[in-house]
């Protein structure tokens, strides 16, 4: 107060001392004397505005600061004590007249960077205070796993989804029993769909990304299927994270009045743009805190709004008790929606490892006023503590230039003899997967031995799965070169595929007499089309059956269905 009361000392006049403190913040000479006496975090502050043209993110700089450059305490809590940083920002803005000025004296903000660590604590405090198992799970082979049984799934009719998208409780139990390692938390007994997670993470992906439709795979959902290519995974990536018709928020079961008429909610797209660019900055191969990844966020200036509204219709417990502000508003309604995004979607796919509790073991860091403490827990995804950004995650979120996979995700699963029998290399650890791509070809003999059949792999070819995608799955999965014996099969089931091909349909046509038979094959335009096959029918193709009626009809006959 002292300090700027001495810049414009014996003025006493209003207009004197606007015009005073005016050509001192706008003369070079002046404005570095002033620059000189700012403290630590004023300056700081002030740069990281001059930096961002002119705009000060007061979250962002305490997010990196821990505070706003500091204030005298007063003695009443409606009164705020006027600091030096007060000369220049005002409304979170830097006046454009001094910005010129101070780009000469500020220096460059500090960078931030998000670190990791190699590994996460075997336990970690609740809420409460006690000490609670960590539970590490790895998820680029099973995620993999799991998007493909999902497709495959899908394509055979096995799954049913309603028209909300949601997959029918009959489809989440056949779901769950195909998935690698079941799902991320334990189940209730008598669970509904919407208290899962790896199987909704799937579904809404499948969907979101256009890998597949409400009944059927896509063409470039089959084409991932078949080819199991990453390219066309990191295209259905780009594809999900710009869809705007999911909205994660609906995912955190604690968080109301999001469906409220009143409730105007920001698009869905722009958040998870700004979530997912953010992670795209984050080290790979290393576990973050998740609460250090809010942080970074913030810092980055990829924070994002929820609502468009001035008022905020969203709370928690009860409606006259349950508003959400300050740091409590943040964490329910853009941490969690985060936590959805990292743990139902990219941990459900693969990209990325986490590191969590039971929801009801979580320790957010909110206050205790809040009421929704009488209930265990927000939403599932309350127990994040950290995630680390594996290979695939990597690759999709553009912070390597092709997938490398850290596991195999195929390995050798089975050899095969000259006599055509298939041995699984390790019958224990067959996966739904490969037990399906097996039967596209084989028959089963016992547990772990197989035989390749031919009738088993020509129902494959009626059915439409290509010659070359069952001939990959043998070669790759064989341990070693496929045998000649295995290659001559496959090669004459191809060309035993090629022999027959079916031509146009036909149309049989029924006529009542023998007389009116013989005209209609000696008529000069009918003959031309139809041909008898007995006593009482002709035959036509079905792309000319137009053309016999309307001859028919010049003929004073028609021919009703």
């Amino acid at each position: 107060m002292v300090k700027m009361a001495n810049i414009c000392k014996g003025q006493t006049r209003k207009q004197d001392l606007v015009n005073c403190l005016h050509q001192t913040l706008t003369t070079p000479e002046s404005l570095r004397e002033i620059w000189e006496q700012l403290d630590f975090l004023s300056l700081k502050a002030i740069s990281s505005a001059v930096h961002s043209g002119g705009e000060f993110n007061a979250s962002a700089f305490i997010a990196q600061y821990g505070s706003l450059p500091l204030r005298p305490k007063s003695r009443w809590f409606w009164q705020v004590e006027p600091i030096m940083f007060d000369l220049f920002i005002y409304n979170n803005q830097l006046p454009s007249d001094m910005l010129p000025l101070l780009e000469e004296l500020a220096h460059p903000p500090d960078k931030f960077q998000l670190h990791g660590a190699a590994s996460v604590p075997e336990q970690v405090e609740t809420a409460a205070g006690h000490q609670v198992d960590l539970t590490c799970v790895e998820t680029e082979k099973t995620g993999w796993h799991d998007l493909l049984a999902y497709l495959r799934m899908l394509s055979q009719g096995e799954l049913t989804l309603s028209k909300a998208s949601n997959l029918t409780k009959g489809s989440m139990t056949k779901l769950l029993g195909n998935l690698l390692e079941g799902e991320f938390l334990a189940l209730p007994e008598n669970y509904r769909g919407n208290q899962t997670i790896r199987p909704n993470g799937l579904s809404s992906f499948a969907l979101g990304s256009k890998l597949a439709n409400l009944d059927r795979l896509t063409s470039t959902g089959r084409e991932f299927y078949q080819t199991q290519d990453p390219e066309l995974l990191l295209e259905a990536f780009e594809t999900w994270t710009h869809e705007d018709k999911f909205d994660e928020l609906n995912r955190i079961a604690g968080l109301k009045g999001v469906s409220a008429r009143q409730t105007v909610l920001t698009d869905p797209a722009k958040r998870r743009e700004a979530v997912i660019e953010a992670l795209s900055w984050c080290p790979t191969n290393e576990w973050i805190d998740i609460q250090d990844f809010y942080r970074a966020l913030k810092i980055w200036h990829f924070d994002f709004e929820v609502e468009s509204s001035y008022y905020s219709n969203l709370y928690i417990g009860h409606r006259d008790y349950g508003d959400l502000h300050g740091n409590t508003y943040w964490i329910v309604t853009k941490g969690l929606y985060i936590n959805v995004l990292i743990w139902e979607y990219l941990g459900s796919i693969g990209a990325v490892d986490l590191a969590f509790t039971a929801p009801e073991e979580a320790n957010l860091g909110l206050s205790h006023d809040y009421p929704y403490y009488s209930d265990s827990f927000i939403s599932l995804y309350d127990g994040l503590r950290y995630f680390r950004i594996n290979n695939l995650g990597a690759f999709l979120l553009g912070q390597a230039g092709e997938y490398v996979p850290s596991v195999q995700l195929t390995p050798p699963l089975f050899t095969i003899s000259p006599d055509l029998r298939v041995d699984v290399l390790k019958p224990n650890e067959l996966t739904p997967n490969d037990q399906h791509e097996l039967e596209l070809v084989a028959v089963r003999v016992k547990k772990g031995q197989y035989r390749l059949d031919t009738q088993q792999l020509l129902t494959s070819l009626e059915e439409g799965i290509a010659w070359q995608h069952m001939a990959d799955f043998l070669t790759d999965r064989h341990q070693g070169p496929l045998p000649s014996e295995a290659w001559s099969w496959l090669t004459k089931m191809q060309q035993n595929s090629a022999v027959f091909k079916p031509g146009s349909r036909a149309l049989f046509i029924k006529v009542d007499s023998p007389d009116l038979l013989d005209m209609a094959v000696n008529d000069p335009v009918l003959r031309k089309i139809c041909n008898q096959i007995d006593k009482r029918t002709l035959v036509i193709p079905s792309s000319k059956e137009k053309a016999f009626r309307r001859r028919l009809k010049e003929l004073e006959y028609v021919m009703v269905s």
